[in-house]
């Protein structure tokens, strides 16, 4: 049985980075070593999110709150004066967004095809009934 977390940690936060990573970089012009110290990772991950061996597991694109919400971060970081509290409090928004509106579930099921996951709900926790208001502020609404 493989634990929501594991799936945001192992899939869905590199997925989300590999998507500000490409913001900061084509948007803002910044290099693979700028952009992996504001995201806190290595130069290394950066090179794998914009090769695709790391970080392509989701495609969050097609998801206009993960998409607005990468645009945000991707600003915060890329700023004169980055906002990496800011940036990381987004991102935890996004990762809880992301579980609570199930949104890994068809990858659960390709990783463990015996586990059911239309009666799942071990994604919903304690989130069952937030309202994501501090999404708005990190998608910028």
């Amino acid at each position: 049985m493989i634990n929501p977390y594991e799936m945001v940690s192992r899939s869905a936060l590199p997925a989300l980075r590999a998507m500000v990573a490409k913001r900061m970089q084509e948007e803002y012009h910044l290099t693979q070593q700028q952009v992996a110290k504001r995201l806190g990772v290595t130069q290394a991950s950066v090179s794998n999110y914009a090769r695709r061996t790391r970080g392509s597991m989701f495609n969050f694109e097609t998801d206009s709150t993960v998409s607005k919400a990468a645009d945000r971060i991707a600003k915060m970081l890329s700023s004169k004066t980055p906002d990496e509290l800011g940036a990381l409090a987004a991102m935890t928004e996004v990762c809880d967004y992301i579980r609570f509106n199930k949104l890994m579930c068809s990858l659960h099921q390709d990783l463990e095809p015996g586990y059911d996951v239309s009666t799942c709900a071990a994604c919903e926790g304690v989130l069952t009934g937030k309202g994501f208001q501090r999404l708005t502020l990190a998608v910028g609404q």
